[in-house]
């Protein structure tokens, strides 16, 4: 699937591509099969799509972003200025799939990307890319859940090192 530059611009200048946001409360599994229906529906629309999953009420609210993006280039569809610089109208694009995760912990940025093929490719493998997007989630969140390990293990080493003192 190609979009010309020049629809991508005005997609990307007029927010006219499809969002959604699915919410799982606190301590509920994380289920992916919402989120891949809801993808699998929108996949092939002749407009961008961003379906995002919000761990906790998200990492606006100190928890996770899981989202699905189909766009051209690896940031997500609301960084509008960056995406403006790096889109060119005279070009055609192919519309990839993209992962990205947001939380405090995953990265200094707060956010990690990661392609996973190209729209085509996606829908001609359906169960593929699930589960490389399944395990590419569940590697960045057993990451965080070594760094949260971290920090806490050092909060508890300086009060006791701070009690000592005392």
């Amino acid at each position: 699937m190609q979009i010309s530059g020049e629809k991508i611009l005005a997609v990307i200048e007029a927010q006219d591509y499809y969002q959604e946001v699915l919410t799982v409360a606190d301590g509920q599994a994380i289920e992916l099969d919402q989120l891949f229906q809801k993808v699998d529906e929108h996949l092939m629309d002749a407009q961008l799509m961003s379906i995002s999953l919000a761990v906790n009420g998200g990492v606006s609210e100190g928890g996770t972003t899981l989202t699905l993006e189909s766009n051209v280039i690896n940031l997500p569809l609301r960084y509008q200025n960056q995406l403006k610089k790096l889109v060119y109208v005279e070009e055609d694009y192919d519309v990839n799939l993209y992962m990205y995760i947001e939380n405090m912990d995953v990265s200094q940025s707060h956010l990690k990307i990661a392609k996973v093929s190209s729209i085509t490719a996606y829908s001609d493998d359906l169960e593929g890319g699930q589960a490389k997007i399944s395990q590419w989630f569940d590697e960045q969140l057993a990451h965080i859940v070594e760094v949260q390990k971290q920090v806490a293990a050092e909060e508890v080493a300086e009060k006791e090192a701070e009690n000592k003192k005392a």
